[in-house]
Formats: C-alpha cells, sequence, structure tokens
C-alpha cells in the first residue's frame, strides 16, 4: 500500500522580525528636524569619524539630548515605536520575558549627498535599531531593481544560508524610503545604503536600543 501525505506543514524556524512604521502629520516635524540637521552639518561637518558612513555627515550619538522641542517629539515617537516593536521581537524569540526590562534609547543624524552611500554592517553595542526618514528627494519616483540609489539594503542574517547558494536565491531585501517612514529592527540584521545619486539632501535619524 502506498503512503499519504497525512499532514504537510510549513514553518518559519528563527525568522528576522522587521516593523515599518508610517506616520501621518509629520510634515511640520521633519521641516524642522530638516532645519536643525543641516545646521548641524554646516557647524560640525566631520565631527564624527569612523563610522560605515562614505561621505556625509554623521552627527554625534547624543541628538537626542538636545533641547530643541522638534527632537523631544521625534524622542517620544521613538520611544513608543521601540517599545511596541521590542515587545513583539520579546514575544517571537524569548522562551519568556527577560526580568528587570529597561530601555536605553539613543540616536544620531545623518545627512546624505549625491554620491553617498553607507556600507554594510551591523549595529553591536544594540539590541534595536531603526531609523526614521526625515527629506528623501525624489521619493515619488518608482525605483527599480536595476536603479534602487538611496535605498536601505537588508541582507540575510544567516551566514550558513549562504551555502550552496541555489540559482536566483534571495539574499538581500531592499526597502525605499520615503520622508515618515520609520523602519526597526533586531541590531543584527546586516544593512547598507546604496549610494544616493538624487539631488538634494536625503536625512535620515539612526537610532538604536538596548535592554
Amino acid at each position: 500500500m502506498q503512503p499519504t501525505v497525512k499532514a504537510n506543514d510549513l514553518a518559519l524556524h528563527f525568522a528576522t522580525p522587521m516593523m515599518q512604521r508610517e506616520y501621518d502629520g509629520a510634515d511640520d516635524l521633519n521641516r524642522a528636524l530638516s532645519k536643525l540637521l543641516l545646521g548641524m552639518e554646516k557647524n560640525d561637518r566631520n565631527k564624527v569619524s569612523g563610522t560605515t558612513n562614505v561621505g556625509g555627515y554623521h552627527s554625534d550619538t547624543k541628538l537626542f539630548e538636545r533641547p530643541e522641542p522638534e527632537i523631544a517629539a521625534f524622542r517620544t515617537l521613538v520611544q513608543e515605536a521601540v517599545v511596541d516593536f521590542t515587545s513583539a521581537y520579546i514575544q517571537e524569540t524569548c522562551s519568556e520575558p527577560p526580568s528587570n526590562l529597561k530601555m536605553r534609547v539613543w540616536g544620531w543624524g545623518i545627512v546624505m549627498r549625491k554620491g553617498d552611500s553607507n556600507f554594510q554592517h551591523v549595529h553591536p553595542d544594540a539590541r534595536v535599531s531603526g531609523v526614521y526618514y526625515v527629506s528623501v528627494p525624489g521619493w515619488e519616483k518608482t525605483h527599480s531593481l536595476d536603479d534602487p540609489q538611496g535605498s536601505i539594503m537588508f541582507c540575510d542574517p544567516r551566514p550558513r544560508a549562504h551555502m550552496n547558494r541555489h540559482e536566483n536565491q534571495l539574499t538581500e531585501i531592499i526597502v525605499d524610503p520615503k520622508p515618515g517612514l520609520m523602519l526597526l529592527f533586531p541590531s543584527y540584521y546586516e544593512h547598507a545604503v546604496i549610494p544616493f545619486r538624487g539631488g538634494g539632501a536625503r536625512i535620515s535619524i539612526a537610532f538604536n536600543g538596548y535592554f
């Protein structure tokens, strides 16, 4: 007698969570953040060295400690998003919640211009990382897979998944940025920014959380 299939379940083991959060009514906040970060770029150019940026401006990591009201408003958005993401992340990855969970969050501003990029990296000093897009010139245009300039690229975090790769295996995921978009992901999730070739300034705020 030939056996028949009784059950056939496909499970995803050790999937990598990522949260995309979009905001309505962020135009005024984005304008204020743009003005602030462009002023910081002018006064503090090349203040931070040893980053993964290739060109562009990278502020120090104390951005959230600044006194401007737009920073206070943005910090609140980040803290709320980090709590929401971390709750889901812990539920999916921990057998039970960590004890005495306390979150510390810090961030920095990045301004990119034509030709600037960010090479592949992780954030080893954090557990949760994210980015918020303040200004992305030309974001309304649909990026093709052949020309995803200025987009963020995530790489398969499983090193052994690259062993004996089969034809057309996906090892990168590209997300197109736009103003008001926030992405959150585990800090081990390797990522990069494809060279930005547009006009104007591509402005974002990156952040980390540790618990």
